[in-house]
């Protein structure tokens, strides 16, 4: 069988996202008081409150952001993602397979609303990446 090229390991994306990865991401994580702050940070405030009757929104620091926008390059499979069991009531983590039609892998833990789940969700990116690059 014939070698794979670059283009179809997809080198080329998974080189950048590495660079990035170090030079922007872990620096904030590594640090205990940056990483507390981002997850005090989302734990008050998930996914943001839009403006409402004039009032501006509430976004996200800018240390919150980069780690944000990391999490949501990453590949559809083993993506974490919120899935409502019952509504307003029991929502959990499920586990993408990345193939179209293959049902999701559910992790048996429960929260009781969908801010919950998020940050859940949060906290399962942030150890996975300190865990993938050996940040304690």
């Amino acid at each position: 069988m014939p070698r794979k090229t670059g283009v179809q390991e997809n080198r080329g994306h998974t080189s950048t996202d590495d660079f990035i990865t170090r030079t922007y991401i872990l620096p904030i994580l590594a640090d205990k008081e940056r990483r507390k702050s981002i997850t005090d940070e989302h734990r008050a405030n998930p996914i943001g409150k839009p403006g409402l009757a004039g009032k501006a929104g509430v976004g996200h620091s800018e240390d919150l952001r980069r780690v944000l926008d990391k999490f949501r390059r990453a590949p559809q499979a083993g993506k974490y993602v919120m899935v409502q069991v019952k509504a307003h009531a029991d929502y959990r983590i499920g586990i993408a397979s990345g193939v179209r039609g293959k049902p999701l892998r559910m992790l048996p833990k429960s929260f009781a609303s969908q801010d919950d789940c998020e940050h859940g969700i949060f906290l399962k990116r942030v150890k996975d990446i300190m865990t993938l690059y050996g940040v304690r």
